[in-house]
């Protein structure tokens, strides 16, 4: 194990903070976890909605928000809260929706820009008003956004150039608009908040109903560009988990492609120090629509999917798990800045393509109505590989994709049965959710979705096994047979011969 000695046991005891020597921070468990024992609760420093979503989704606690129940601000009209709590907590906070934040969303509706400039825009504000809102509690949420992992890159530094007139323009006449627009105009500083913003968010999923809306509003949309009524559209987001990002999280539901889409994002500073492997320990759960909500409803919650001894590093996936490994590589490397080089992608680089093939054909999951897991994860790469460009670039990009070896001293490829029976089994098997399963509670023996919530029995996985080995010992059979035949026909062709 690549660690260094030195440790920071966090609050609670069950994790500690080490420095790996090529991952950087990492969480470590100092005891024996249990499988559904959860490892982490934290608070967020910060919660944003995604502007597509602002009037269905609460400004202060990241709730869906139904049209009955909707409270939207008199001031900007940008922005809705789900009770009038919510709403005098936000108008009260700083960084939340207080009266500059207000006044700087009338402002950048009016710029008419695109969706994700505003999402961007709407971030720095947050920041930038936490960074001057002048209170310890503010300076302590500061300090630690400024800690998280991400140094401005030449990528980030442009886009805060393309952005900070517009931020400026926003800041326009808002009360405290001397120090906030000089910051508007710091670009290194606004490329570092970029930065950290898209290495460490995690996204949150819309519930069921934001999701159908947001469906249906697309659909409206790109019916009227095909009849000539309009322009623009809803942006549909796929979740990559962000920074922490995760396979799931929430009581989102994925679409039949496995789109996801999403109400928001947040930060969380512990949260954020979970590495990334494509094979996680750990699954994300959230509490946004919980049925009463609390304090807590804003927390991140990680549960261990099975046991984890002692000096187990924790580890998440930034990526939903039925993703191919040309897709995984890329959003890590796209997104993150780093070549995945973990046991299931060394794995899964050496399969050949009769291997991937019998990937496909022997290991499906019962989706309840006929579908099956490699089929909906196959609709997932096509429409994955239409939006980077069409088939053709998604063919370069496979052929491209070299062996993957372990970096020295860490583990090497898994048992391809192995790597099999865990996404089986972790992997939730409802159509088109895709989500990570975890045990509620240490000892139980289901496994609760952190997208769907669907939760699934150890009887049921293993009827489930049963059914998908079938095909399997059927196909090896076949295979048998196929071998004995060649190996008569050889024996009866030498026998010719002699």
């Amino acid at each position: 194990m690549d660690a260094s000695t030195s440790a920071q046991v966090l609050p609670g005891g069950v994790l500690e903070v080490r420095t790996h020597g090529r991952k950087g921070r990492s969480l470590y468990t100092t005891r024996h976890v249990k499988g559904g024992e959860i490892v982490l609760n934290e608070a967020p420093l910060l919660l944003l909605v995604a502007p597509e979503m602002a009037q269905a989704t609460c400004a202060a606690c990241l709730r869906a928000v139904g049209t009955p129940d909707c409270i939207t601000c008199s001031g900007c009209h940008q922005a809705c809260f789900c009770s009038p709590a919510c709403q005098q907590t936000a108008q009260a906070t700083p960084w939340l929706h207080s009266a500059p934040i207000c006044s700087a969303y009338s402002r950048l509706a009016a710029l008419g820009l695109a969706e994700e400039e505003q999402g961007q825009l709407r971030f720095l504000l947050h920041a930038l008003a936490l960074r001057h809102a002048g209170t310890p509690e503010a300076e302590s949420r500061f300090k630690a956004l400024s800690g998280l992992v991400g140094e401005a890159m030449e990528a980030e530094r442009a886009v805060a150039a393309r952005l900070a007139p517009a931020l400026a323009e926003a800041l326009q006449g808002v009360g405290a608009g001397g120090s906030l627009l000089a910051a508007a105009l710091d670009l290194e500083a606004l490329a570092r908040l970029l930065r950290k913003e898209q290495l460490n968010s995690y996204g949150v999923l819309a519930s069921r109903q934001q999701a159908a809306a947001a469906a249906a509003a697309g659909q409206q949309q790109r019916q009227q560009r095909a009849g000539g009524e309009g322009r623009g559209g809803g942006r549909a987001t796929t979740a990559s988990g962000g920074g922490g990002g995760a396979a799931g999280g929430g009581a989102g539901e994925g679409d039949e492609d496995g789109e996801r889409r999403l109400r928001g994002s947040a930060l969380y500073a512990q949260a954020s120090l979970i590495n990334h492997e494509c094979l996680p320990n750990v699954a994300r759960f959230d509490f946004f629509d919980a049925l009463r909500p609390d304090a807590g409803s804003t927390h991140v919650t990680f549960r261990a999917l099975h046991d984890l001894p002692p000096g187990t590093e924790l580890a998440q996936s930034y990526v939903p798990l039925h993703w191919s490994l040309q897709e995984r590589q890329a959003q890590c490397r796209e997104v993150y800045g780093f070549d995945c080089t973990c046991p299931r992608c060394q794995t899964e680089s050496q399969w050949s393509d009769e291997e991937e093939e019998g990937e496909e054909n022997e290991w499906e999951t019962d989706s309840g109505d006929g579908g099956d897991m490699e089929t909906d994860a196959a609709a997932g790469e096509e429409a994955a590989g239409e939006e980077a460009g069409g088939d053709d670039g998604e063919v370069e990009m496979q052929d491209a994709q070299p062996p993957i070896v372990a970096p020295p001293g860490e583990e090497g490829p898994l048992e391809p049965t192995y790597l099999r029976l865990f996404l089986l089994k972790y992997m939730c098997s409802a159509p088109g959710c895709f989500g990570t399963a975890a045990p509620p509670k240490p000892g139980s023996t289901v496994l609760e979705c952190n997208v769907c919530g669907r939760a699934r029995s150890e009887k049921e996985f293993l009827r489930e096994l049963e059914r998908n080995m079938q095909p399997q010992q059927q196909q090896q059979r076949e295979r048998q047979e196929q071998q004995q035949q060649r190996q008569q026909g050889a024996g009866r062709s030498g026998s010719a011969r002699r």
